[in-house]
């Protein structure tokens, strides 16, 4: 096939601190990299793809929103109503179905979902014309990925959705709403019969084909949709093979993990890729990828709006000298890289969003250094060594959950006569140890709202939880109006 260069514009044009979504504006390339394609049409379909992945980076503001303020860790850093009435709403619970960051957010799922179907459709004709080749199987591997992921995040975050899996018509009726559990026994099979048509980690950084689905990425949705069935066994298997192919590890230190030279290293399971750089006139996805901006320093250096500052419940449920939390909370009059940290409000930040100077002095960034060439990091391997914990101790394999409890806790230790080894016999006090590792490791992330929710335990933790309402989010009131009783909102909205 001829070899040809592939150069798409996928990076969006950032907006105010007050809005909710991005303008869609192109306004740079995406990685230039060479790829064996031999038709027009293969191209289309990587371009879509691309779209689809592109999608998970505009999320930023729902996620923050339902994700982190929602918790025991985390609220607004910034002035009282920053961001807008919708956004001040999560910390209270006291948010509707008018909010706009569902509508948000319901809406990017379905256009990744949109995008993967183009692609399916794409492909079935390419091959029906040309034939099956490696690429394609790879493409069709990738669409079931986006497809997948976005279904998953759609169950985990409203329940019952309307089920697409083909491109459907303008003027066709909506998709009839499924439950959670259906729509994830439809892409389970989907995404497990194509893990071996992507490439691995290693072979994706090894050849460029970065931020794209990766076999362990493939996994990690597969395992994580069996833990919130409470499918032990298989959530183990998934979790296995991922801690058996050895395409992960947990080598890269805790304190380093974000940092921009150790993008899509040995942590990175799922990662969205973004890049920065003015003087050489490369964006990737970039100004869509506001985490650090949302998260950063709100005083000097100002580096952003000081969204998802960390609680002093979360500050004091980190055990004694424990060096996870200095690597995940940065205080205002501290000195990081030769600058003091000024803090205009809350004096506490999320230093996992904080942009080097180091970084900030590169290409030109200094102008305009919100960290938009920081990556996304979606799902890292520590989270998949605790998810196989909890799974193991769920089964009564307490002597494995403590190995991979004691894997997680050895890389914090940082060599430090730290954090002693779990050696409980018992239990319900081993599952508490996991729970909590989970919240200490994955702090300031996006993993805690619904690891309370699916634990049961969330009326205890959040704030004005509601016991049978606030386990899922209101479907967008925009959708509801729409369908013309298609679509049943969710309980007490």
């Amino acid at each position: 096939m001829k070899r040809i260069t592939y150069i798409i514009a996928i990076l969006f044009a950032c907006t105010s601190c007050s809005d909710a979504f991005l303008d869609n504006a192109p306004k740079g390339k995406y990685h230039e990299g060479n790829y064996d394609m031999g038709t027009a049409q293969e191209l289309l379909v990587l371009a879509t793809l691309m779209d689809g992945y592109n999608v998970f980076a505009q999320q930023t503001w729902p996620v923050t929103a339902m994700q982190c303020h929602t918790t025991d860790n985390s609220h607004p850093g910034g002035p009282s109503g920053d961001g807008g009435v919708d956004f001040s709403q999560f910390p209270t619970m006291s948010f509707t179905p008018a909010n706009s960051m569902f509508n948000t957010y319901y809406s990017l799922q379905f256009t990744a979902i949109t995008k993967a179907n183009e692609a399916l459709q794409m492909l079935k004709d390419l091959e029906e014309a040309n034939g099956e080749t490696a690429e394609t199987r790879q493409y069709k591997a990738e669409a079931y990925f986006i497809r997948a992921a976005a279904y998953f995040r759609l169950t985990q975050a409203f329940g019952a959705v309307p089920y697409v899996d083909r491109v459907m018509g303008k003027d066709e009726a909506m998709a009839d709403q499924l439950s959670a559990t259906v729509i994830r026994n439809k892409y389970l099979p989907e995404l497990i019969g194509v893990i071996n048509d992507l490439p691995t980690r290693k072979e994706a950084v090894s050849s460029g084909n970065i931020g794209r689905a990766t076999q362990n990425a493939a996994r990690a949705i597969i395992a994580k949709t069996y833990l919130y069935e409470k499918d032990y066994n298989n959530c183990l298997t998934y979790t296995g093979q991922i801690i058996s192919s050895e395409d992960n590890d947990l080598s890269t230190p805790y304190a380093e993990m974000f940092w921009e030279e150790n993008e899509f290293g040995p942590e990175s399971v799922w990662e969205i890729n973004a890049d920065y750089k003015p003087d050489q006139n490369i964006s990737i996805i970039g100004e869509n990828n506001q985490w650090c901006l949302m998260n950063g320093i709100r005083g000097f250096p100002n580096l952003g709006w000081g969204h998802n500052a960390p609680s002093e419940n979360l500050m004091n449920d980190y055990e004694s000298n424990d060096p996870r939390f200095g690597a995940t909370i940065l205080e205002h009059g501290e000195k990081v890289d030769g600058e003091e940290v000024v803090a205009s409000n809350y004096k506490y930040f999320n230093r996992k969003a904080y942009c080097r100077k180091s970084e900030r002095s590169l290409y030109g960034r200094a102008d305009w250094c919100y960290g938009y060439w920081s990556n996304l990091r979606i799902i890292r391997y520590a989270d998949i060594i605790l998810m196989h914990a909890e799974a193991a101790c769920e089964t009564n394999d307490l002597d494995e959950a403590k190995r991979k409890l004691e894997m997680v806790r050895a890389r914090a230790r940082n060599g430090q006569s730290v954090l002693p080894e779990i050696k409980t016999t018992d239990k319900d006090e081993l599952r508490e140890k996991i729970r909590h590792e989970r919240r200490i490791e994955l702090a300031l992330e996006f993993e805690r709202y619904f690891d309370l929710v699916r634990w049961g335990i969330a009326e205890d933790k959040v704030a004005n939880f509601v016991v049978g309402k606030h386990e899922v989010f209101p479907l967008p009131q925009t959708e509801i109006d729409k369908s013309n009783g298609k679509l049943q909102q969710n309980p007490k909205y």
